[in-house]
């Protein structure tokens, strides 16, 4: 459908190859898959091309050599990680200088106000490498939208139905007592400023996280109409939150930090 828009020409576009099974990071696998998406995609090169979560049956030197290859073919501008491990981002990071070879410049990875998993070590390891951070998840997969609830039904497709695979993930993610008792904790709280939390959720990333806009971070948002989008969009703009709801957040993420999911796959 991107290919079909014509996007390239305003927007920059990014791809990924993820691992399903091990080896498919084996090089001619890898290539393959990224030409099918080059191909779909309908462009000559793309912006950022991400390897998704390491392939634990094929040697990180063997992935990579395979990446350079791509990008001497021009096929791309930028190289991303994303759900790897500190340590095995520092490994790609020396592997791929020794031998000369295209960067990451890019690292893409969970973080919102209740997930915060990625400030424990890897935002470390990104300032020593200076590479960006873009978070996704910052709404929490929608568990942050005032209609999920754990006793409300779920709409078939959704983020959180638990008959995808999808939607198998993000509840393992997220629906659970604890998560979802703290966002309700930050409706009412969020109720007495006539703030929406979806909004609290975007306006903590942009003033009150650890991104670091000098370095270059930014947030992915995933919307479903142009509504969502203005919403979004409104929110990003705002100003920092009061005093009241950052510590709510704060006090929320103390309960489900020993229930956080990994940052890493």
């Amino acid at each position: 459908m991107l290919g079909d828009l014509h996007v390239s020409e305003t927007f920059k576009i990014a791809t990924k190859v993820y691992p399903s099974q091990l080896g498919d990071h084996e090089p001619e696998k890898l290539k393959a898959t990224f030409r099918t998406s080059l191909a779909a995609l309908q462009q000559k090169k793309v912006d950022l091309f991400y390897l998704h979560a390491p392939d634990k049956g094929t040697p990180f030197e063997d992935t990579l050599r395979a990446v350079q290859d791509l990008y001497e073919e021009g096929l791309f501008t930028e190289l991303g990680i994303s759900n790897f491990t500190a340590w095995q981002l520092t490994e790609i990071y020396y592997i791929c200088k020794n031998n000369g070879w295209v960067l990451p410049t890019v690292y893409q990875g969970m973080y919102n106000a209740i997930t915060r998993d990625v400030e424990r070590e890897l935002f470390s390891c990104l300032s020593k490498f200076n590479i960006r951070f873009y978070a996704y998840n910052p709404i929490a997969g929608g568990a942050f939208s005032p209609n999920i609830k754990i006793d409300n039904p779920v709409e078939e497709g959704s983020r959180f139905d638990p008959n995808t695979k999808l939607g198998k993930r993000y509840r393992e993610r997220y629906w659970n007592d604890v998560y979802l008792s703290v966002i309700q904790e930050i409706h009412t709280v969020a109720a007495k400023h006539n703030i929406s939390t979806i909004d609290v959720a975007l306006r903590w990333m942009v003033h009150h996280s650890k991104l670091n806009v000098e370095r270059g971070d930014g947030i992915i948002i995933g919307v479903s109409s142009i509504a969502h989008t203005e919403q979004n969009l409104l929110a990003l703009d705002a100003g920092p939150l009061p005093d009241e709801l950052v510590e709510a957040l704060d006090a929320a993420w103390e309960t489900t930090k020993a229930q956080c999911p990994p940052y890493f796959r």
